[in-house]
């Protein structure tokens, strides 16, 4: 039960972060390169996103469980690490191929560390 909680609370919070750092900040220069985005309604590509969260966020609650990592500065130190391991140099990679604003870059990588934040807070709060 803890488990849900803490996937649910970790979802809520990550669907504002998400609204940050990938909507808001620079929006203004996503029109400026047109053709990256895909033409589909606003709302399906929210809830795809929403989708996205909830299995990232499942998955990484269940790689701390399994590491039976205990506390905040554990939890934390694990976020970071996946995030230095996955996010970073995919969100990066991506950055240098794709035509877009490196702006871009530095916002999407950020949304995933605050992704993976809330979600190593939500573990260290509900699952002990």
């Amino acid at each position: 039960m803890r488990f849900a909680i803490a996937l649910v609370g970790a979802t809520i919070a990550i669907s504002f972060t998400d609204w940050l750092f990938f909507g808001v900040l620079f929006h203004d220069r996503y029109m400026q390169t047109p053709a990256v985005w895909r033409e589909s309604p606003e709302s399906r590509k929210i809830a795809g996103s929403m989708a996205f969260a909830v299995v990232g966020t499942a998955a990484f609650l269940y790689l701390a469980q399994s590491f039976g990592v205990r506390g905040f500065g554990p939890a934390l130190g694990l976020a970071v690490l996946v995030w230095l391991a996955a996010s970073l140099p995919q969100t990066l990679t991506t950055t240098l191929y794709v035509n877009y604003s490196p702006a871009f870059g530095v916002s999407h990588a950020l949304g995933w560390l605050a992704r993976l934040l809330i979600a190593a807070t939500a573990y260290a709060l509900m699952v002990r």
